[in-house]
């Protein structure tokens, strides 16, 4: 395999940090979440990160131990944020322009690729014909094929939202599947939510991993502790957790039912609540602050609301480690 030798003892994970709800997966402070600039003799497995955005699998798997070597992503602001996180790695700006004459061979490649085209609240719904794999934006995967097919790393992790198990009937998910079997990749998909990974955000995302003619660690398919059910809209409310302790959706879920459950779980009831949002008003006004959101606030939101969550990418990283 392209990874036997690269086996070495020094990446065997720790005994508790295959733990979903470990304490390892708490977010570290930030002048030490990024590994700095690594030694040209540096024996990592190495990641190469498709659509990086602003480098949530990277992150994760460097907090297992990996090195990134390359990161492919088109935004010129999450490009910025990569060079300040990410120095030793190299960087380069369009999926379709690259491949192994540019991209060095790595141990494992990840691509959340876009979703807009499969996401429900992405698509044009008037244009049927552009709707999943067949889109402009989400059929950029067949690229990830492409770059698979030149440069056969020994892994593969795609990642994508939980509408792609369903999108055209279910025929992108088996077109997915269908592409990595004909490159010599075999695995398996979970639907994973970060909210059970130390995240303060309920974010079901759906993961493939899959390894060049061999199966990754059966233990991506366990649970190390127990997970609520898929919530339905008719079921009782728990009252007794407090407003604030329950997982919400990302702030750029604006256009989609989701923004508020229909079980109403995240609606919070504040006392005395018009006067507070009227004195917050006039402050605005007062000290010429913005009250909503600037054109740098947005880029961020919707950098960190793109981003893979780094802690689900740290659980996978780990078992890939031991694979």
């Amino acid at each position: 395999m392209p990874d036997a030798k690269r086996k070495t003892t020094s990446h065997e994970p720790r005994a508790t940090s295959h733990e979903p709800r470990a304490t390892s997966h708490e977010p570290r402070a930030t002048s030490q979440s990024y590994p700095q600039k690594h030694d040209s003799q540096d024996k990592s497995l190495t990641i190469g990160s498709l659509f990086a955005g602003i480098g949530g699998f990277d992150l994760g798997f460097e907090r297992a131990g990996w090195r990134t070597a390359w990161q492919v992503e088109i935004n010129p602001l999450n490009r910025a944020v990569l060079a300040h996180r990410f120095p030793h790695a190299a960087r380069f700006e369009d999926v379709r322009a690259v491949g192994a004459q540019e991209l060095c061979k790595v141990d494992c490649i990840t691509a959340g690729f876009p979703c807009q085209d499969i996401s429900t609240c992405g698509y044009n719904r008037k244009d049927k014909s552009a709707v999943g794999l067949a889109g402009k934006r989400s059929g950029l995967f067949f690229e990830v094929v492409r770059i698979l097919r030149e440069i056969q790393p020994a892994w593969v992790v795609l990642e994508n939202v939980a509408a792609l198990l369903h999108s055209n009937d279910c025929a992108d998910i088996q077109e997915v599947i269908r592409n990595l079997a004909e490159c010599g990749y075999v695995g398996f998909w979970r639907v994973l939510d970060a909210q059970y990974f130390g995240s303060a955000s309920r974010r079901r995302r759906i993961f493939l991993v899959a390894g060049l003619g061999r199966y990754p660690s059966i233990e991506l398919l366990a649970d190390a502790a127990p997970v609520e059910a898929v919530p339905s809209a008719i079921a009782p409310v728990e009252g007794s957790r407090l407003a604030d302790a329950w997982p919400g959706y990302t702030l750029q879920a604006c256009n989609t039912p989701a923004r508020i459950t229909l079980g109403g779980q995240l609606l919070v009831a504040e006392e005395n609540g018009w006067h507070s949002m009227v004195e917050r008003g006039r402050m605005s006004d007062d000290a010429g602050l913005c009250q909503g959101l600037d054109a740098a606030n947005l880029a961020e939101i919707f950098g960190a609301g793109n981003a893979v969550c780094p802690h689900v990418a740290e659980w996978i990283a780990r078992h890939l480690s031991k694979s």
